[in-house]
């Protein structure tokens, strides 16, 4: 029998947690239609996917994943360097880097897994890393699984970050180009300047613009990042990420990243399905305008909710600030056939919670007007 008292903490630190406000739980969906999602047998409007391009819903590309699957089968039963990596993931690696601009690509698990096992294995304590104070929980399980001697620069401020840069010599610097709870971004041309100056390393998360942002929804940091970190499971519609990198570095990876090593390769069919992604957001211009237009409706309509909005494109934050409240607000929009993803500590700063608003292609301007008269319901409700 397990001990009792590490058994009864555990259940104590669950308690302690929703107490607070910051409870979570697993929603069990049982359909997915459009810009909608099925949830306890009822249709809720989807404010909380990544799917941004809708592209994980796509009849014809599910088809070709069917087609697939009963040709190769349905797993790879080995790691890439044993048997796993297929000629299409090669080819798939091959077209992701030329599409994006870089000389090189590798194709691993998951986002988190990209993030993990890049700073992890570049990394040691004998380097300086300087992070966006915002950044990504993987990147910062990354960092500290290197052991490399870190700082973070107030979020978003070059200003904060050539202090550093004159203050602690630094071999990268790493930020995201749309950030996935503010969806804000850093102004890359200061960047580049103090890149041109220092001489540093410049990593970018690019999950949430790839696809999307951009010329050809090829990202923000072209030009500035040598290495950029993409995720097949937003615009792409799939699962697993990228790393766009220097030759050596893609290289330096096969040999010593723990998190490409030590894993079984993706589907035999996973490569097929990124070229086939891709081509798709290569010709995904009217969705993006559409979204661009949809953020920019929706940024006027939720600012009459009462909430501060953020967020420049697709992805949008309402501050609500307390955590109880921020969870009671999305769980009546729940009730209200909404879902909204209440975004707390430690996803956020304690004290700084957000609802986390995601536009997708599938979404059109009546739906962000529900959202809006729906919330700003609620809102008026609690200051009465």
């Amino acid at each position: 029998m397990p001990d009792q008292k590490f058994i009864q903490r555990l259940k104590n630190d669950i308690v302690a947690r929703r107490q607070a406000g910051l409870g979570r739980e697993l929603l069990p969906m049982t359909g997915h239609h459009g810009a909608r999602v099925i949830l306890d047998g009822r249709p809720h409007l989807n404010f909380s996917s990544n799917d941004f391009l809708g592209l994980a819903q796509d009849a014809d590309m599910a088809e070709k994943l069917a087609v697939l699957c009963r040709r190769v089968g349905s797993g790879s039963g080995s790691s890439r360097l044993v048997t796993g990596t297929t000629r299409s993931t090669l080819e798939a690696e091959q077209a992701l880097a030329t599409y994006f601009g870089y000389e090189s690509c590798l194709i691993l698990g998951s986002g988190f897994m990209a993030n993990l096992t890049l700073i992890a294995t570049l990394f040691s304590e004998k380097d300086t890393l300087l992070l966006d104070k915002r950044a990504h929980a993987s990147t910062v399980a990354g960092v500290r699984h290197s052991r490399v001697g870190f700082h973070t620069f107030r979020h978003n401020r070059t200003s904060h970050l050539r202090k550093l840069l004159e203050t602690y010599p630094a071999q990268a610097v790493l930020t995201e180009s749309l950030f996935s709870m503010d969806g804000d971004s850093p102004d890359f041309n200061a960047v580049k300047r103090l890149k041109d100056e220092f001489g540093f390393l410049c990593i970018v998360d690019e999950a949430h613009a790839f696809g999307v942002l951009g010329d050809g929804g090829r990202g923000l940091a072209g030009g500035v990042a040598d290495v950029a970190v993409g995720t097949l499971g937003k615009a792409f519609g799939m699962f697993g990420a990228f790393i766009l990198c220097p030759a050596v570095v893609r290289e330096y990876l096969i040999h010593f990243g723990q998190g490409f090593i030590y894993t079984t390769a993706l589907p035999p069919w996973h490569g097929d399905m990124v070229l086939a992604m891709l081509e798709r957001i290569r010709q995904g211009g009217k969705q993006r305008e559409h979204l661009r237009r949809l953020g920019d409706v929706a940024r006027e309509e939720l600012s009459k909710t009462g909430l501060r909005t953020g967020g420049s494109a697709h992805i949008l934050s309402l501050e609500v600030g307390d955590e109880n409240r921020c969870q009671r607000l999305a769980t009546r929009l729940r009730e209200e056939g909404i879902l909204v993803f209440a975004a707390r500590y430690p996803t956020v700063p304690l004290g700084q919670a957000i609802l986390r608003v995601c536009l997708t292609a599938e979404h059109d301007v009546a739906d962000v007007i529900h959202l809006q008269s729906a919330l700003s319901s609620l809102v008026q409700m609690e200051s009465t």
